[in-house]
């Protein structure tokens, strides 16, 4: 059996290599074209992998574009693999493959279907894993090929759960492809009345209200960072983006501050804030204009 994929990130990316290196037929590969790199978190373009394997490679802006179908139908894979694409793509595409398509989704499935999910985990502390399962028109909702657990640590920000997870994907893949390759693959449906949703989450969302409790900011920090657009704060009219920190120990600060107050900023240039049980050490963040230096007293909002 073969396949062909669709995708757009790391987790797509992590795949095909998977596919290639454990000896899976790939017929063609649609990845979004590089154009699009500024519009989508954690992009990375498929184009190279693909060619230096020497396996057809597609780009498009729209799954919708009749190009794409044109690819799918000439290079007739028998399953579609649509990995790391936030676009919708159609039954009519899916159904060009005869045994149907195949996604990703990186929670416990069925917890955690819908958006963002390694968001999601970050500021929940759920469990991350990785799943291959098959398309169905309800997201996330198909029966499961293969699922495994992948460790959330502390500490972790976004960009550390997509790598580790990334890895325990290829993994999988690669443990799978006997079976792809024989036509076997395995499949277990999800029980729906377990099934839990993430909402979508706009960039909006990673705004630090102050007045919270420090490891609820923190969780924020770390779930809105890189390759996302960051957790954010105000200084009079400048917007701050947060993109590290840690939270203050109890001796740090030495007397009470109102939420959002900064408090003290040490010899490395980190700025430690008030927060409602305690405060935050903010230690990368800057403006649109690059690194920013704030005064003791400057009140965030």
């Amino acid at each position: 059996m073969n396949v062909a994929l669709i995708g757009s990130v790391s987790s797509s990316w992590y795949t095909l290599d998977a596919l290639i290196r454990g000896g899976v037929e790939v017929t063609g590969v649609l990845g979004v074209a590089e154009s699009q790199a500024d519009r989508i978190s954690d992009y990375r373009s498929l184009r190279e992998l693909a060619l230096i394997a020497d396996i057809p490679f597609q780009p498009f802006v729209r799954i919708a574009e009749s190009p794409v179908e044109s690819f799918l139908k000439s290079h007739a894979p028998d399953m579609l693999w649509v990995i790391g694409l936030s676009q919708l793509v159609s039954n009519r595409l899916i159904t060009l493959a005869r045994e149907g398509g195949v996604g990703f989704h990186p929670t416990m499935l069925p917890e955690g279907r819908g958006r963002a999910p390694v968001a999601w985990t970050i500021l929940l502390g759920a469990q991350a894993a990785a799943n291959l399962f098959f398309l169905t028109d309800d997201p996330d909702a198909g029966d499961i090929i293969a699922q495994r657990e992948v460790p959330v640590l502390p500490d972790d920000y976004s960009e550390d759960l997509i790598q580790r997870t990334n890895e325990v994907l290829a993994e999988v893949v690669l443990d799978l492809a006997p079976q792809i390759v024989s036509g076997q693959v395995p499949r277990t449906p999800q029980d729906h009345t377990k099934a839990t949703y993430y909402d979508k989450r706009t960039p909006a969302d990673g705004h630090i209200d102050w007045s919270q409790p420090t490891e609820q900011i923190y969780r924020l920090v770390r779930a809105a960072g890189r390759p996302y657009p960051g957790a954010f704060t105000h200084a009079a009219d400048r917007k701050l983006t947060v993109w590290r920190g840690r939270p203050a120990h109890a001796d740090d600060l030495t007397e009470s501050q109102h939420p959002g107050t900064v408090a003290r900023i040490d010899a490395n240039g980190n700025t430690l804030v008030a927060t409602a049980d305690g405060g935050l050490w903010m230690t990368e963040v800057e403006t649109a204009e690059g690194k920013i230096k704030l005064d003791v007293g400057v009140q965030l909002r």
